[in-house]
């Protein structure tokens, strides 16, 4: 495979991986987050093969000059593109992520919160924190360890 060949093999690649970057910011920025995982996997092989010929590509650097030159150029482009679209990516993703542990700690507040406890008094004679009077203290427990 001539260098020309390998460097359309690559921006065949560069494509895919734009078409699905692009869909899958916009499914983030819709949150729909079963259509994200959807697109993980052939993401992820789209990915390994993106390396794989840039690679080869960087591998056989002397012979980079029997590129044509629109070719080239047109790789520059779809590379910077490319680019754009993964920091995109990335701003997304941190974004649904932070919203999501957001969610996740106030659900874990909101359980302890509802959680009854036993309270104590302190020598001050108030409850202890996240005491409440109203609240049945929880059941002992014992395990039976006579087989």
């Amino acid at each position: 495979m001539n260098m020309n060949e390998k460097t359309e093999t690559l921006m065949t690649v560069i494509e895919r991986l734009n078409s699905l970057l692009t869909d899958e910011n916009q499914n983030l920025v819709d949150r729909k987050v079963a259509a994200v995982g959807e697109i993980v996997d052939e993401k992820d092989k789209l990915c390994k093969a993106f390396e794989l010929l840039v690679r080869g590509l960087v591998k056989d650097g002397a012979n980079i000059h029997e590129v044509e030159g629109d070719l080239r150029d047109e790789l520059h482009a779809m590379g910077s593109h490319l680019k754009d679209l993964v920091d995109d990516n990335i701003s997304s993703l941190k974004s649904a992520i932070g919203a999501n542990e957001r969610l996740m700690n106030a659900v874990r507040n909101a359980a302890i919160q509802c959680t009854p406890k036993a309270g104590n008094y302190t020598q001050s004679g108030n409850l202890s924190a996240g005491s409440r009077i109203d609240e049945k203290s929880p059941s002992p427990v014992t395990v039976n360890q006579v087989l």
